[in-house]
């Protein structure tokens, strides 16, 4: 079956990947006492957690040391508080590596279901990618507090740049979607995939710039060190968190060679996971 037929299947049983995601969505908070605060605690503490490391104890990477005056006693990251630099880079982390971890099992957690039904395999992986996004647009408040905080008190402003958070979205959706249709058959063939991949996601969050910034890597490098900034920009979490924190930070433009390569190499992933999975189908359902 070409990808256009596969397509068409995927929109024909939309409102079956609509029942799907709410059922992760219900299932995720129907246990917990506190519901839907959990998406907002868990980023919340480890944002915390790093800015109290990074920001506080180090004393920072962004400007020139710490003022010794008594009311600033936290360091910024390119401009801006470094709590809301690391929120920013974290939500966006937390949606990559949770539809990573989740996709592994996608096929095979449910696989009466994926065995017994005619639906198009792809369903079970677009579920964990938009249940998890839809998580992930409800952390969102947690980066508007802290953006309404500090514009209370001068900190911070906005600019025309916060729409670019549309782009991020889309294309850490696309990028996500790509992945994810390699991880799960690859690791419902091969468990030990899913092991590598975690420690995978542990380099990969501090090769990402999350709690640092680009311009202080590239201001820390030596001089013919350029490819490893090259590298750096390759990875398309690079350019998606820079979209998502273009709109507060106005120290720097935007990275667009980063952005680029982050469409780029999210394209690619959606083709070369479209083509993976249909490639693995079929053995996935013998070995299921």
């Amino acid at each position: 079956m070409n990808s256009h037929n596969r397509l068409a299947r995927i929109w024909a049983h939309r409102a079956t990947l609509d029942t799907l995601v709410r059922r992760d969505l219900r299932v995720r908070y129907a246990r917990s006492v506190l519901g839907y605060l959990w998406t907002l605690i868990d980023p919340l503490a480890m944002a915390l957690v790093y800015a109290f490391v990074f920001g506080f104890i180090y004393g920072g990477h962004g400007k020139p040391g710490l003022s010794s005056s008594s009311d600033q006693k936290w360091a910024s990251t390119d401009g801006v508080p470094i709590v809301l630099f690391l929120v920013a880079g974290l939500l966006a982390y937390n949606w990559f590596s949770n539809v990573i971890n989740e996709s592994s099992r996608a096929l095979y957690a449910e696989r009466l279901l994926v065995r017994s039904t005619n639906l198009p395999r792809e369903l079970w992986v677009m579920r964990v990618v938009i249940s998890k996004g839809i998580e992930h647009l409800l952390s969102l408040p947690i980066l508007l507090g802290f953006l309404v905080f500090y514009m209370l008190r001068g900190e911070v402003s906005l600019s025309w740049e916060l729409v670019f958070w549309i782009p991020a979205l889309i294309v850490q959706f696309i990028l996500l979607t790509g992945i994810g249709l390699v991880m799960a058959p690859v690791t419902a063939l091969v468990d030990d995939f899913a092991r590598i991949t975690r420690i995978g996601l542990r380099v990969l969050f501090y090769v990402t710039p999350i709690v640092y910034s680009l311009h202080f890597l590239e201001a820390k490098l030596p001089a013919e060190w350029t490819w490893a900034k090259f590298l750096i920009q390759l990875n398309p979490l690079t350019g998606i968190t820079d979209m998502y924190r273009a709109g507060f930070i106005s120290q720097y433009g935007p990275d667009w060679h980063a952005w680029i390569y982050a469409l780029i190499v999210s394209l690619a992933w959606l083709a070369f996971g479209s083509w993976v999975f249909r490639k693995l189908e079929p053995a996935i359902l013998k070995e299921i």
